[in-house]
This record gives C-alpha cells, structure tokens and sequence, in this order.
C-alpha cells in the first residue's frame, strides 16, 4: 500500500513532534500511536500546545489540520480522527523543513 502525500505529511509532522518533546521535556511519543489512535494523538498534541516559546504549538496546528485533510481524502479509512467542531484551524502552519531532524 502506497501513501498519499497527506498521510506522508502527517509521518513527517509526527515524528518531528517526537523530536521536538524529547529536546523539550526529555520524552517522546510514540509515532505509530500517534497516527492510528485519536485519543493519544489528542493528548499528545495537548502537550504540545502547552509548550510556550517553541515549534511544538505549530507542529500541532499543522499536524490537525494534515489529520482533517487526511480524513477528508479517505487515506484514514474514512473516518475522521478529529471531530470538526473542535475550533482548531485546519491550515498548515509554514514549518522550516530543516528545523527538526528527521531520523
């Protein structure tokens, strides 16, 4: 099975968000959880949104609205990870592709 490129995207964002945590609070996710089960993706992303004064609120903005994208385009199997009435924007945020490593 090949992947379309917003389900390519949401790996890429995924594991930079691993990345990220670890060099903030010293622990990272789980990448493959994070794709498949909204639950964790939610507090995961959480996490994120409370870190101040680093990429981590962008990379979470952008990873919901590449999830919203993906579900839209059926890449999840059809069924939306995020329910739409939550007030997230669904626009990517402009991340600079160098700023965390991806392994």
């Amino acid at each position: 099975m090949t992947m379309n490129r917003s389900s390519n995207r949401r790996l890429q964002l995924a594991t930079r968000i691993h990345y990220a945590l670890l060099r903030e609070l010293g622990q990272g996710i789980d990448v493959g959880r994070l794709l498949k089960h909204p639950l964790y993706a939610r507090d995961v992303l959480l996490v994120c949104d409370a870190c101040e004064g680093h990429d981590l609120r962008r990379l979470a903005t952008a990873f919901r609205g590449a999830s919203t994208l993906d579900a839209a385009t059926g890449a999840a199997g059809g069924a939306s990870q995020f329910d739409t009435s939550q007030p997230w924007s669904s626009s990517l945020a402009s991340l600079a592709p160098d700023s965390v490593p991806i392994a």
